[in-house]
């Protein structure tokens, strides 16, 4: 009597085994962040780079991190394009990811990102342009600007918009941004436009 119970048994393990090893393969769950800390097994690479590649703000900005966080190649084309990107977590986030897989065409981005007003990451950013460059500049923009544009084949970047909403600027050239305009976080994603090249600052965390 036992006999059939047990042969069902092992048919119905058999195919919990087959299912999972097919959900890890295939991935079943749309991306989220509660997904990620939950069953991040579910949620393929790809996955990721497809909602990276559709929308980079959804998830809270945060696929670019995941995708560092699992050391994966798969969106490198889409972090070349948001670089270039005026929303100001956009192109932060795919200069982060992008220095974590060793692209130098993250260097001039990073250093700009030390203006951000998101400065709790700047030891991690230092870090990246150490690995990046061989150079040791603390978290100093001026000397990492510095450093740059005596470079050969640099790039041309405004390095004073889309810096979130309270960008680390020098005083004078803060003072006349924040005049006209609400500091709004929505509002400093299209912030910028032709400014003076950067001048000495004193940073202060």
């Amino acid at each position: 009597m036992k006999k059939p119970f047990i042969i069902i048994a092992a048919c119905c393990v058999a195919i919990a085994i087959f299912a999972v090893v097919i959900v890890r393969q295939k991935g079943v769950l749309p991306p989220s962040v509660i997904g990620e800390h939950v069953a991040p097994q579910f949620i393929t690479d790809e996955a990721w780079r497809e909602s990276i590649a559709e929308d980079p703000t959804a998830h809270g900005y945060s696929g670019y991190g995941i995708l560092r966080d699992r050391r994966s190649d798969v969106a490198i084309q889409e972090g070349l394009r948001d670089i270039e990107s005026e929303d100001g977590y956009v192109w932060m986030n795919a200069a982060s990811y992008l220095g974590s897989r060793g692209r130098k065409e993250a260097i001039p981005y990073l250093i700009k990102a030390l203006r951000h007003t998101a400065w709790r990451s700047d030891d991690e950013r230092v870090e990246q342009l150490r690995q990046l460059t061989g150079e040791t500049f603390g978290n100093s923009f001026e000397d990492w600007f510095n450093w740059y544009v005596a470079q050969p084949n640099q790039i041309q970047l405004d390095w004073e918009s889309s810096l979130g909403h309270s960008p680390r600027l020098p005083k004078t050239n803060r003072e006349q941004d924040v005049a006209p305009q609400s500091v709004t976080r929505s509002e400093s994603k299209s912030e910028g436009g032709n400014k003076p090249q950067p001048e000495s600052e004193a940073r202060s965390r």
